[in-house]
């Protein structure tokens, strides 16, 4: 649904809640996709938000509630009992279910699980205890697994009896299993349908599938996905025991989640929701980031103090101050958005910390060999100050070089000790390249022209 239509729709429930249309309210919510009951739940106000809420059907509320985003769902979750929430915890899967539990208070947690029945809590446990960035954290334990020693017929009665009492949805792909639950193949329905029913699936299964372990990064999962097209990979332990499986709709919100984060880290909001409602909230999320940037302005300025007496003397340097920084900073920029972006993908690794930091650097010679002869030149003929051109030229060739150099390795040496490397793009690395740009420039000033 469009924004134009979610506010055409906005519009209509609010009149329709003002009015209290109730049965024409219930009949348009059930005409609704769950997704887009959940996209339109923000631009609702508190009051109007529940009382949408109690008339979803019954049915589709809980995908509505996976659906909501985090400061929506939270504040639902407030207006909902510990006892709602376990009903509604009940009927989604069990990867859903433990993001949900897992974004409440340890207490109300704890009461929730205690009013769910006792296969469902087993689960939710289970996948609590994994961090939730892992494949552990967001596979589903719901999964198709055949016995080793069962026949294709043993095998179709078992995927009903799966669909039937554990509700998976959703099969690409039946796992087999040792009688100890290693994992040892996989079989696709269309071998299913085409083999005789008194086949052993040992004799059908491929051995050579792929699969991940509970404790590989959600990045690395994602990049599986990518690299092999899959839409279904299995999960297993640390002794090769099938644990879960991750399926590709659980990909696309990792990738989405994943480049929200980085967004968000390059322009210091990380955390922070577009839907937040909170000013405070927002503000502690926000200040740090801004607090950092504001060091780095002070930090600069006392460069600049420290070199009053050659700026009093060439007043012209100070003219070209933002084009240094600037250039410095975008220089940064360009070189480090390509290795976060190749950092996350997986096609860059550490190992290429050298080779791609002198292939930035001979980059980084060349624009700057290009765009100093372009600012030498025209600060020589609009000054007419040729040594200031020389000047010009020349440090920000030095400037382009060490920014390139900063851009490309900053990222990998924090992708090495485990700091997301989203980092070298935030307001800390572009403060620190613009102060050593300002201490070459105005260094090689006091040096050259004085």
């Amino acid at each position: 649904m469009t924004d134009e239509s979610l506010t055409d729709l906005r519009r209509r429930i609010e009149k329709l809640v003002e009015n209290g249309a109730v049965e024409e309210l219930q009949e348009t919510l059930t005409k609704l996709h769950p997704s887009d009951i959940a996209d339109l739940f923000p631009r609702l106000e508190r009051l109007e938000q529940n009382f949408v809420w109690d008339l979803i059907p019954d049915e589709i509320s809980h995908d509505v509630l996976v659906e909501l985003d985090d400061p929506a769902q939270e504040q639902l979750l407030d207006h909902l009992t510990e006892g709602e929430i376990g009903q509604l915890v009940e009927e989604l899967d069990s990867d859903d279910a433990a993001d949900v539990i897992g974004a409440l208070d340890e207490d109300k947690a704890r009461k929730v699980l205690d009013s769910m029945d006792h296969e469902s809590q087993r689960e939710v446990r289970q996948l609590l205890t994994y961090d939730e960035e892992t494949a552990g954290g967001i596979m589903a334990l719901e999964v198709a697994s055949v016995k080793e020693s069962d026949t294709v017929r043993d095998a179709v009665e078992r995927l009903r009896d799966l669909v039937e009492n554990e509700g998976i949805e959703d099969i690409y792909n039946v796992y087999i299993i040792a009688e100890d639950g290693r994992l040892c193949g996989a079989l696709n329905l269309r071998q299913f349908i085409l083999a005789p029913p008194e086949t052993s699936v040992s004799k059908l299964m491929d051995t050579d599938i792929i699969s991940v372990t509970t404790a590989m990064d959600q990045e690395e999962v994602a990049n599986l996905f990518r690299k092999y097209d899959l839409v279904s990979v299995p999960v297993v332990d640390d002794f090769g025991r099938l644990a879960g499986r991750i399926t590709v709709d659980d990909i696309v919100d990792v990738l989405a989640e994943e480049a929200e984060e980085d967004l968000s880290i390059i322009a210091g909001t990380r955390d922070e929701e577009p839907t937040e409602q909170a000013t405070l909230k927002v503000f502690w999320q926000r200040f740090p980031w801004l607090l950092v940037a504001l060091v780095g302005g002070i930090v600069a300025a006392s460069v600049i103090h420290h070199f009053e007496a050659t700026l009093m003397k060439i007043i012209a340097l100070a003219f070209f101050v933002p084009v240094i920084t600037a250039m410095g900073g975008s220089t940064a920029m360009q070189a480090s958005s390509i290795v976060v972006r190749g950092l996350a993908t997986g096609e860059i690794e550490m190992r290429d910390l050298l080779p791609r930091i002198f292939r930035e650097i001979r980059v980084g010679l060349l624009n700057g060999l290009v765009l100093g002869i372009v600012l030498g030149v025209i600060v020589a003929l609009w000054l007419q100050q040729v040594n200031l051109g020389l000047l010009l030229g020349f440090t920000l060739l030095l400037n382009i070089c060490f920014a390139s150099l900063l851009g490309a390795a900053v990222p990998i040496m924090m992708k090495r000790i485990g700091i997301d490397p989203a980092l070298a793009m935030g307001p800390f690395v572009t403060s620190a390249i613009d102060v050593i740009g300002l201490l070459i420039y105005l260094g090689f000033a006091m040096l050259v022209l004085l």
